[in-house]
């Protein structure tokens, strides 16, 4: 019966969040015009952001009320890892257009996203201990990333003749908030429910994180991408993928860590399944080995993607089996 609760409050909180993540697109595509963003900015600020607050409030629960750090870490390895192999996917068949990325956003939001990556590893594989010096470190490599962002903002608002649109911008900021509310509370019932679910079936709750929670999580990554492909909107969808996952690692591990550490002290590590880590950085090569042919993605290749996640999932569910 527990079980059986457990699942229920789970896709009931995904189903919120999912609906959640439609209006934060809609609202982010209208902020983003009102402030004369460019697509690509866009996508790895405003859609980034809004996209990734499941998990970053996944991480601050896992750290604050679920005493259980390796659990924020395993959704966001798992988010990234959806967002990098399902959302391109998906993106490839939906698009109007050839799915080919600008050499800005692969020089710049794709090379903060191996950074990331490699600092995430880094960590985990030398340090047991994690404390303020991380948390800063993250969140520094993060501010580094968004002084770049402003930087492409003002030259494109330099050259932009576009005029600014009228928007409602207190009642966008305004649902901005009702929106962060439910899915603070729907994310909130989402973790605990999968850890409950964990326990009753006797696996670590990092491979539930892993894969329910970072694919409940990554819907509304998902929602944005997906419509800005269906418009042709392809460097927002690519730059909300790589942005998103920037966002997840850095900010998503960092802030959880610098607020637990301002009252708790440092965080002790036991992060035993690296082959999650591991997967994460060897599909960074990958994609980024696609990006670099022609800059596009074909249906060969997403279909390569889409293939590699559901057996990496199939993997990560037999490891817990077995």
């Amino acid at each position: 019966m527990s079980i059986m609760i457990s699942m229920g409050v789970i896709i009931l909180s995904s189903i919120v969040i999912y609906l959640a993540g439609e209006k934060f697109a809609e609202s982010s595509s209208k902020i983003g015009d009102y402030f004369k963003l460019s697509r690509d900015v866009k996508g790895a600020t405003l859609d980034a952001i809004s996209s990734s607050l499941p998990e970053l409030l996944v991480a601050l629960y896992s750290v604050i009320f679920f005493k259980q750090f390796e659990v924020g870490i395993g959704t966001i390895a798992g988010s990234a890892l959806f967002n990098l192999l399902v959302i391109p996917g998906i993106c490839v068949f939906v698009a109007p257009v050839a799915f080919k990325v600008s050499k800005k956003v692969i020089s710049r939001d794709a090379l903060f996203y191996m950074i990331s990556v490699f600092v995430l590893i880094i960590l985990i594989f030398y340090f047991k201990k994690w404390g303020f010096f991380v948390a800063i470190l993250l969140l520094l490599i993060y501010l580094i990333y968004v002084k770049e962002l402003i930087k492409n903002t003002k030259t494109h608002q330099r050259n932009s003749s576009k005029k600014r649109i009228k928007i409602n911008l207190p009642k966008e900021v305004f649902l901005f908030f009702i929106l962060l509310i439910v899915t603070g509370i729907f994310t909130f019932l989402l973790t605990g429910s999968a850890i409950n679910l964990a326990n009753d079936l006797g696996i670590s709750p990092i491979i539930i994180a892993f894969t329910v929670i970072a694919a409940a999580t990554s819907i509304p990554d998902t929602v944005i991408s997906v419509t800005n492909a269906r418009k042709g909107n392809i460097a927002d969808a690519t730059s909300n993928v790589f942005g998103s996952n920037i966002f997840d690692i850095l900010v998503g591990i960092g802030l959880p860590l610098l607020i637990y550490c301002s009252y708790k002290g440092s965080v002790l590590i036991n992060f035993s399944n690296l082959e999650i880590v591991l997967g994460l950085l060897g599909s960074t090569i990958l994609i980024l080995s696609f990006f670099g042919e022609s800059h596009t993605l074909n249906r060969k290749h997403a279909t390569i993607l889409l293939i590699m996640y559901v057996l990496f999932v199939l993997y990560t569910i037999l490891l817990a089996i077995f």
